[in-house]
């Protein structure tokens, strides 16, 4: 079955593994480049790829989604096995799982069968050892055939080892060893075809379990006579035994697992990581679990509206940008030419100004908390705790993770709803995302304009908003037809002391993202609006919605601004409000009518192509203008409401 060893100057250099074992951190420090790591699942949804030479030859090394099974169908999971069987890399790095070797290794067994060379890298070898497991590597070297490489990826230990072996992989030999009638079944499937194609042992495996995407990729590479010749042949040795060939197939392989595990794991289990353990208990505790929540979103409120807005917000606009718009302004004669550039629409103060000045350093506190928060294992927790709540809204637990990921990036979790194998709950996921959940930016910026007010008006935005998703949920949970439910497995986390270095780095990476892509967005929005006011299409607009903002919603008519600034980027638009709030201009009902129509009203640009993306772009349309509808209803209901009682 074997191929011969293909030329590593082909350079493609997959790092596989089970999701949260660190192949990020691993990508990062082999490429020099960057990969969000976090310490939580699905963390990795898109495959990130980076060139590196060694010993004068180059390297493509390509960071794929976590996978748990070949035979698991989870999108993400689909897209890793997709990088392997048709790109085929030149070379597998396997990343292994210290603390959970076991589960590690079922994944491997299953790499090995691909017929590609393998160098095994043995992450997380420090919280083993703080768990008092330990890992005779050269044991497990001996047993599998394969380099291995003990790692922590995430402090770069072990890297330049593991960079030294690359040119030096080559074919893993030891492969476990099945029923004499399905090695038989596996030589005669492999004799259907022509001998330069015949198909790795995996891929033949994954014809006998009948894996209906395997299926199709034969039929359609070798055609229907194959195809169907296979079949039989598969049929025939299902008859020969009452077991399911999948079920034989699985339990070969956990057997094989538990006696390398068993062979190479040397001490017991300590209690060192007690601690963690007790506080990871807490954090998913039904009633500390939301206590623990409340303190948390309460010191961001603090930390991001008090000190981003209150300290760092003002002085940058105090001391740095109003004296250098103030100079620029001077230094122009032309009328035209300074309220371009710093004028009430100028590309300096409503554009660059607003996201260096306003929410720059809002975004650089929410992202830091954001990063501990990974780092130290919280966001799994809350995903098991808020699983009840979901499913209450026909979401199965593993539609929790997208829907977190959203307060991060909207964007990158509408595209992690793959990992949900039912459309019903894809559509809910994608719908609840684009609705009511604020992005990080949005939610920095928000916060800010919320602390210009008592608490309470924080604590009924967000509780709106949360109520508003419920409401949501259940009604599309109650349209929809049922179309499957995804079982919720998700590991947890150890909760660990979060690296310095990794939380700077992060910070970095994220403010980075949003220099690069939000900045020129900002100016862009200011000189549309700059323009649209030149041509007097500014008032046409205003004149046009006067009796939906203004009447319907009893907002200012300068938020006009805010709505066509945040088709580009929503926290662009939230300034504005911002900015009206510091004027008082904004009543209490305002402020939280504007902030609730805002985050609900349209989703960024980038957020809609990935709705379309996932969903098609006549759902996807469907979707936007049905909240656009809702968003607009539900600030008019809150305005007439809230008016009564204040």
């Amino acid at each position: 079955m074997s191929i011969a060893k293909p030329n590593l100057h082909k350079n493609k250099v997959a790092i596989v593994g089970n999701p949260n074992v660190g192949k990020s951190a691993l990508f990062n420090q082999l490429t020099r480049s960057y990969s969000l790591v976090a310490n939580f699942p699905h963390t990795t949804i898109t495959v990130s790829r980076a060139e590196i030479t060694i010993g004068g030859d180059k390297f493509e090394v390509i960071d794929t989604p976590g996978i748990i099974s070949l035979d698991m169908q989870s999108e993400d999971g689909l897209i890793t096995r997709e990088i392997l069987v048709r790109e085929h890399p030149e070379l597998i790095i396997l990343c292994l799982d210290s603390t959970n070797i076991k589960r590690s290794l079922l994944l491997a067994c299953q790499i090995f069968e691909l017929d590609i060379p393998v160098i095994i890298c043995l992450n997380l070898i420090d919280e083993a050892r703080q768990k008092g497991v330990y890992i005779n590597r050269e044991k497990l070297e001996k047993l599998l055939g394969v380099p291995v490489v003990e790692t922590v990826a995430s402090e770069g230990r072990g890297i330049k080892q593991l960079i030294r072996q690359i040119p030096e992989a080559g074919l893993v030999q030891k492969k476990i060893q099945y029923k004499a009638f399905i090695e038989k079944g596996l030589r005669d499937i492999a004799a259907c075809f022509p001998p330069p194609a015949t198909p790795a042992d995996a891929i033949l495996l994954l014809l006998i379990q009948k894996d209906p995407l395997i299926q199709q990729y034969i039929r359609a590479q070798h055609g229907d006579v194959i195809a169907n010749k296979i079949e039989h042949i598969i049929d025939k040795m299902q008859r020969a035994t009452q077991k399911p060939l999948t079920h034989m197939v699985f339990e070969k392989r956990a057997a094989w697992a538990e006696k390398i595990s068993r062979a190479i794991t040397e001490g017991r289990q300590r209690s060192t990581g007690r601690t963690g353990e007790f506080i990871g208990a807490l954090c998913r505790h039904p009633f500390w679990g939301w206590i623990i929540l409340s303190v948390i979103v309460y010191g961001t409120y603090i930390l991001v509206g008090k000190v981003g807005t209150g300290i760092l917000a003002a002085f940058l606009e105090q001391k740095i940008f109003m004296p250098i718009n103030g100079a620029i302004g001077s230094m122009i004669p032309w009328d035209d030419g300074r309220a371009f550039l710093v004028g009430h629409y100028g590309i300096l103060t409503t554009g660059f100004a607003n996201a260096m000045g306003t929410v720059l350093p809002v975004l650089v506190i929410f992202f830091l908390i954001l990063n501990v928060l990974e780092d130290i294992g919280y966001i799994a927790n809350l995903c098991v705790l808020s699983n009840r709540v979901f499913q209450r809204l026909g979401l199965s637990g593993r539609a929790v993770l997208p829907i977190i990921l959203g307060f991060g990036c909207k964007t990158m979790a509408t595209l992690a709803t793959k990992i949900l194998e039912s459309r019903k709950e894809r559509y809910i996921a994608v719908f609840l995302i684009a609705f009511a959940i604020p992005c990080s930016p949005l939610i920095g910026v928000n916060l800010a304009i919320l602390t210009l007010f008592p608490f309470s008006t924080f604590l009924l935005v967000f509780g709106i908003l949360v109520l508003m998703e419920i409401m949501v949920g259940l009604l599309l949970n109650k349209l929809l037809k049922q179309d499957g439910v995804s079982d919720f497995i998700l590991e947890i986390p150890p909760i660990r002391v979060p690296l310095m270095k990794n939380l700077i780095l992060k910070t970095y990476f994220r403010v980075k993202w949003f220099l690069i892509e939000a900045v020129p967005l900002f100016m862009v929005g200011a000189a549309m609006l700059f323009v649209m006011e030149k041509l007097h299409l500014l008032n046409i607009i205003k004149q046009g919605v006067f009796p939906v903002l203004v009447s319907f919603l009893n907002l200012p008519v300068q938020v006009v601004d805010a709505f066509l600034l945040s088709l580009s980027r929503k926290e662009a638009g939230a300034v504005i409000l911002l900015n009206l709030a510091q004027q008082r201009q904004l009543d209490y009902v305002q402020a939280t009518v504007g902030i609730i129509v805002l985050t609900c009203f349209f989703p960024c640009f980038a957020n809609i192509m990935a709705m379309v993306k996932e969903l098609g772009t006549r759902s996807a349309l469907l979707m936007l203008l049905v909240i656009m509808l809702v968003s607009v209803i539900i600030g008019g209901m809150l305005n007439f409401i809230l008016r009564i009682m204040f």
